[in-house]
């Protein structure tokens, strides 16, 4: 029997714990294979695990010291049974490639059953390049 205790669920303070010290080596167990998420100056949003984890390390790869932090947040039920909206407001420094910056942002998370199917995320200035 699983004990649901020990069953990974995404909250504010796991976005707060994880980008606290952000790696590629951790905190992926709370993503849906079928993830969406809406990145600022992207088109198209990315669709899966795969290419939502590479958008990660790309701005990671950009600014590895990157740091957000949470200012506050809400959670509020979803329209299907099993969901939870999550909003989370955040700053954010590190150095990128134009030097140091800091970002303000929001984002917000769709999870179903405590994993995160949809991620809209929002925050100004650009990391990375618009394009």
């Amino acid at each position: 029997m699983t004990d649901i205790q020990s069953v990974p669920k995404f909250s504010a303070e796991v976005f707060a714990a994880y980008w606290a010290a952000p790696t590629m080596s951790r905190g992926f167990d709370i993503l849906a294979d079928d993830i969406v998420g809406y990145w600022p100056g992207d088109a198209e949003p990315v669709r899966g695990i795969e290419p939502y984890t590479a958008k990660i390390a790309e701005i990671l790869d950009a600014a590895p010291d990157l740091k957000l932090e949470v200012i506050d947040s809400a959670t509020v039920p979803g329209p299907v049974a099993g969901e939870e909206l999550v909003f989370l407001h955040y700053v954010g420094r590190g150095t990128g490639p134009d030097g140091p910056f800091r970002i303000r942002g929001i984002d917000r998370v769709r999870t179903r059953d405590g994993i995160v199917v949809e991620n809209v995320i929002r925050y100004d200035p650009p990391i990375l390049p618009r394009g």
